[in-house]
This record gives C-alpha cells, structure tokens and sequence, in this order.
C-alpha cells in the first residue's frame, strides 16, 4: 500500500494491485475516500480463480460508517493474524451485520479508540452480535447464557457454541491491534505499534508471539465429573447425580431446578 499511496502522488489516477490477500482488498477498499485516486484495480487470484475487483464500485457502495469500520469487521470475523468466529463465515458475518446494524457502536469506538478496550461499552454490543452469528432467532445477550442453552439443551458440540465472554474480549484486543493500529497505519512508513502484550498476545520463551486466549480456566480441569441424569422430576434413588452425591446441573434433564 506504501506503493499504491507513492503512485497516487505521482499523479497516477487509476491503479492497479495485484495480490492474493484478503487484506490487501479490504486495505484498499478503507483508504479510496482518501486518496485522489479515481479507480483502484484489484487483481486478485486464488488457487482456481482469478478476477478483477473495483474497489472503488465497492467503496462508493458503503454507507460512511460502514466504510471507516470496515477493516475492524474484517479482523474481528478472522483475517491472517485474527482467528475466525468458529463456523461461521464472511457472509453470515456480514448478513448478521445488517440484521444487527446496532454492533457497529462498538466496531466505531474499537477503530477511534484503540487505546480504549471497554468492557462495559463494546462487549454488550459483541456479545449479542455474536450469539446472533450462531442463532439468529436467540433472545439471548450473553454469550455465556446462550453457550449453556446450545450446549446443554439444544445438544451442540461445543466447537458449535460461541467463545466464552472472556474469551470474546481477549479476541476483540486482536482484533483491535490489527485493525485499529496495524491497518489503520497501512500508508506510513514506519508506523508505531504499542506491544501486542496488551492486545491478547503472550509471547514465548522462544520470542514468538501466540494468541493470550482466556483468564479461564480449561474446563477439563474444573469438572469433577460430566455426570447428568435424565429425571424430568424429584431426583432421588435411581438418579445418576444422586447416586453420585452430585448437584444437577443445567445438563440434566431436570435444569438442575431439583437441588
């Protein structure tokens, strides 16, 4: 992009880019508005296709919004260095989008303030953007609540429930470092990056930089024993958790409503 940006004050109104990176396109599409250049060509090629993408149709197509958030949505539903929502693709992401608009509140204040990684302010709007990524119909506004209702009652593998809450927010850092301060910075020679410590990376004894994923616990090591029973009431003699002196939980078939 430093190249694209020295080629428009060059005086060069129509570009051509030609990568195989996601990024690279959503980069362009970010920075048209700002640039003096009337048409921007991305050639873009996978391993079966090749096409040539108007990134200047698509920026144009953007409500002002949109297009300044645009990048964050991209890290935050996965790109290269962000791991993706579980399951859940580009176009599911972008079709929850417009069906919960509300969410871009947060994408805003995570892409003008990145210094500024608010519990209270973004990870209401995530969370209810995020349980709606997995069902669109869920009344539910924690994605801790909705993790419990998919796995324990609707009977989803648990690579098919949303991340937990505290995961989210480790994932919204990333998803802020490479969006709010990587990309953002696309056009500058050398940009200034604060550690990624503090954006939910840890670094190893061997210098690389992995992904800080929670505060919690794994749950292998918190669970005394995945015991559930199938009583519909009065759980007594023949219940799996009575006999295994175990509290029910929301597992069993009684809700844990028993205790």
């Amino acid at each position: 992009m430093i190249h694209f940006a020295d080629a428009v004050r060059d005086g060069f109104k129509k570009i051509s880019i030609t990568t195989v990176a996601i990024d690279v396109i959503v980069i362009a599409i970010s920075v048209f508005k700002d640039t003096e250049a009337d048409e921007i060509w991305i050639a873009f090629a996978n391993r079966k296709h090749f096409c040539y993408i108007p990134i200047h149709d698509i920026a144009q197509s953007l409500g002002p919004l949109q297009y300044r958030i645009i990048p964050i949505f991209h890290a935050f539903t996965g790109c290269d260095t962000v791991s993706s929502i579980a399951g859940r693709g580009k176009k599911t992401a972008w079709d929850t989008w417009n069906a919960f608009p509300e969410v871009s509140a947060a994408l805003r204040q995570m892409t003008d303030q990145p210094s500024i990684i608010s519990r209270d302010s973004i990870l209401p709007l995530l969370e209810r953007y995020v349980v709606l990524l997995y069902h669109r119909t869920s009344e539910s506004n924690s994605v801790n609540e909705a993790r419990e209702v998919f796995f324990a009652h609707k009977g989803r593998s648990i690579v098919s429930v949303p991340p937990t809450r505290e995961a989210l927010y480790q994932h919204a850092k990333r998803s802020v470092y490479q969006a709010g301060l990587i990309l953002i910075q696309c056009l500058l020679l050398q940009p200034v990056l604060p550690s990624p410590d503090l954006y939910g990376w840890k670094k190893q004894e061997n210098g690389m930089w992995n992904p800080f994923w929670t505060i919690l616990a794994e749950a292998v090591s918190s669970l005394q024993e995945r015991v559930h029973c199938g009583c519909k009431k009065g759980c007594r003699g023949q219940c799996k958790g009575f006999k295994s002196d175990l509290l029910c939980t929301a597992l069993c078939k009684c809700g844990g409503d028993c205790a």
